[in-house]
């Protein structure tokens, strides 16, 4: 769907759960091709997620040397 707060570049997804759907009728089935997929800064994700890991693994640290949730 075009997205709701109406920038250009962005869409709404919409998820249904059909585990409990017996039947589906196609009302408009769409042809055109969708844009293509904005590309993916990877070292800028793998940095992201470094930096989370170390962050989970100090608070984990913490926790486990008695600090208090004041002192974390």
């Amino acid at each position: 769907c075009p997205s709701s707060s109406g920038k250009p570049n962005h869409a709404d997804i919409l998820l249904v759960n059909l585990q409990y759907v017996s039947e589906v009728e196609i009302i408009n089935d769409r042809t055109e091709t969708p844009p293509p997929l904005a590309s993916l800064n990877v070292s800028k994700l793998a940095n992201k997620a470094r930096m989370e890991k170390e962050e989970k693994l100090s608070q984990a640290y913490a926790i486990s040397a008695g600090v208090s949730l004041e002192g974390q």
